[in-house]
């Protein structure tokens, strides 16, 4: 068996040497040592402070990167959980209600957004006409008319926006760049590539926003952006046409019951649903108690009849470059993880990630290499500690302590990917519910290019 450092073939290793080796140029995203001047602090500020942005953008960003970061101010509409997440993250700035005054009193180098999604393009076009750049969670926003206004504002102000694909930094998913730059399959062809939700993760999901499609734009945005931008990467080419289906078979109106919310319903025994949210000091403190501010319940019922997104998902993509992909995102199951392979004109890869059963916890994940002519070779990635399968902490160390470091394998990734990684799940989304297969480049000004530019 091989190692991350490498494969045993050979020929191989001459291939992807250079690649690590950092012979490419580095991702010319963005010069972030623009905005470090000698020792100083990157000076940031955080809107949105649920459950992501208290803690990695947050407590933790500034428990581990303190050194390098000062958050000069933290906003959230709700007053009531912006004063939690102030006691909790503990910034050097103050806490804000309003976006304006906070860009205006603590003028930020980046203001990193992580709010609601359909709230993302307000804040971005926001930070922007303050003069910010921008540190985005995905998804970048949920439809393609807020995407063309970001691509419109990126191009009016000048500053940068960036999209933080956390899934492109974790080591078993680099390893599959690395291969597939290498040319260990040769050309690629098509890829077939199925990732299932668990129950509690889908759970989460159908109690809060992202069950309703005007707020979450479905999980074929929300979720799947991550999916679409992994294969996007890894195929190095823009999606051209996307056809699919859909279905709402297991929630909302398909309840056999429904109640207010987990704490006040009549069916907690009979529900398999069922979560009690004050059993968590940390969720109640951040969202139950101040739930009176704004009316955001985070432990709506499963069944709430507002519920539209879909929790089956099938896709065909057809790559600018030719490059197939079969999609499906399955939700409810036992397990969350995918299951990919990969064919081109020299062979295959193909494995599995994730909490799949009988899969032991701390083994190495192993991508099975098949050349058509020679043997199969099972390819060990180590993990390493981080959120993410790891990924978290080597893209942090990438934005925040090393920025001008090489990206030989292109992770960073900007406002182009962040649009090119939503728009197959709103052409999905559309594709499912008019049966139609739709072109993406109807959907906004950019175009699909058969070989994705350097910069992102």
């Amino acid at each position: 068996m091989s190692e991350t450092s490498g494969l045993s073939r050979r020929n191989f290793i001459k291939t992807s040497g250079a690649v690590l080796g950092g012979t490419m140029l580095a991702h010319p995203i963005l010069s972030f040592a623009a905005n470090r001047r000698g020792n100083e602090k990157m000076k940031v500020a955080l809107v949105g402070t649920g459950v992501r942005g208290v803690g990695m953008y947050g407590q933790r960003l500034l428990q581990d990167y303190g050194n390098y970061v000062d958050m000069v101010g933290i906003c959230d509409q709700n007053p009531g959980r912006v004063k939690y997440a102030h006691d909790y993250i503990k910034p050097n700035g103050p806490a804000f209600t309003d976006l304006d005054e906070m860009l205006t009193k603590t003028r930020p180098e980046w203001l990193i957004v992580t709010t609601w999604d359909w709230e993302h393009h307000s804040c971005i076009i926001k930070g922007l006409q303050h003069g910010c750049n921008i540190m985005c969670e995905k998804p970048l926003t949920i439809d393609e008319h807020k995407a063309q206004m970001l691509l419109d504002a990126r191009k009016k102000y000048g500053k940068e926006i960036i999209v933080t694909f956390n899934y492109r930094w974790a080591p078993p998913r680099a390893k599959l760049k690395e291969l597939i730059m290498g040319g260990a399959i040769g050309d690629l062809t098509t890829v077939d590539f199925h990732w299932n939700i668990s129950r509690s993760h889908q759970m989460r999901y159908m109690q809060r926003w992202h069950g309703e499609k005007d707020r979450g734009g479905s999980l074929w945005v929300h979720k799947s952006t991550h999916h679409f931008d992994l294969v996007n990467w890894w195929v190095d080419s823009d999606p051209e046409e996307v056809y699919a289906f859909a279905g709402l078979e297991q929630f909302g109106s398909n309840g056999p019951f429904r109640g207010k919310n987990c704490r006040n319903c009549d069916h907690t025994r009979e529900c398999p649903y069922y979560w009690d949210i004050t059993q968590n000091d940390h969720l109640n403190g951040l969202y139950a108690k101040n739930e009176n501010f704004d009316g955001y319940i985070r432990d709506n019922c499963v069944f709430r009849h507002q519920i539209d997104s879909y929790d089956k998902h099938a896709a065909v993509v057809k790559y600018a470059n030719n490059v197939l992909l079969n999609y499906s995102l399955t939700c409810d199951t036992n397990h969350s993880g995918f299951w990919i392979a990969f064919n081109g004109t020299k062979g295959r890869i193909e494995g599995r990630e994730g909490g799949w059963p009988g899969l032991k916890q701390g083994e190495p994940q192993q991508w099975i290499l098949q050349p058509i002519d020679g043997e199969n070779e099972v390819i060990d990635v180590h993990r390493i500690e981080g959120g993410h399968w790891g990924g978290d902490p080597l893209m942090k160390n990438k934005f925040f302590v090393d920025p001008d470091q090489d990206d030989p394998l292109a992770q960073a990734a900007g406002l182009r990917d962040g649009v090119m990684s939503i728009l197959p799940g709103i052409a999905a989304r559309k594709s499912s519910e008019t049966g139609q297969k739709i072109r993406i480049a109807d959907l906004t000004s950019l175009q699909p290019m058969a070989k994705r530019p350097v910069s992102g």
